[in-house]
């Protein structure tokens, strides 16, 4: 296989696996926390436990790297005259749209996730009322700003998707 074909590989499967992930949370996984009350905690605390917070991030990574090495070979160097292009344009704003959903979710969504997984252990060993209910308070905050980031980075990446699927016609 030459290079251009694993790099296709990884950014095409990459990409369905982080944007799939991100939209299936936003859409279903953390609207059905939300409604599980103090369950939730548990579900995070395996999620934490099977690594979803390192993977993702990972394979993101990995398919923004393997999009900036293709953009560098389909503009033979990163040269002006590509971007002045449909396609050019087109695919520099896909990645751009990407790398801002990145952004958008390693430094609130990530953080916001981790703070409920570690508030929910927290919970279970509360010794009063009072703390629980503050600490369910708190946990509910958390959850609320990182689903509304989360959604916001879903919307960037299915952008993302679209620019990446139609940049070559443009």
């Amino acid at each position: 296989m030459n290079e251009l074909m694993v790099l296709r590989v990884i950014h095409v499967v990459g990409g369905a696996f982080w944007v799939g992930a991100v939209v299936f949370n936003s859409a279903f996984l953390l609207p059905a926390l939300a409604a599980s009350g103090p369950a939730a905690g548990q579900v995070m605390a395996n999620l934490r436990r099977r690594h979803m917070l390192t993977v993702l991030p990972v394979v993101a990574i990995l398919t923004l790297l393997s999009g900036l090495r293709l953009i560098q070979i389909a503009s033979a160097g990163i040269t002006a005259s590509y971007f002045e292009t449909g396609s050019g344009r087109t695919y520099a704003t896909g990645g751009a749209l990407a790398i801002l959903g990145f952004l958008i979710g390693i430094s609130v969504v990530r953080p916001a996730l981790n703070r409920v997984a570690a508030l929910g252990a927290t919970m279970a060993t509360a010794q009063d009322d009072a703390t629980r209910a503050a600490i369910g308070a708190e946990i509910g905050a958390v959850r609320r700003r990182g689903a509304s980031a989360n959604a916001i980075v879903a919307v960037l990446l299915v952008a993302a998707t679209v620019a990446m699927a139609i940049g070559r016609y443009m």
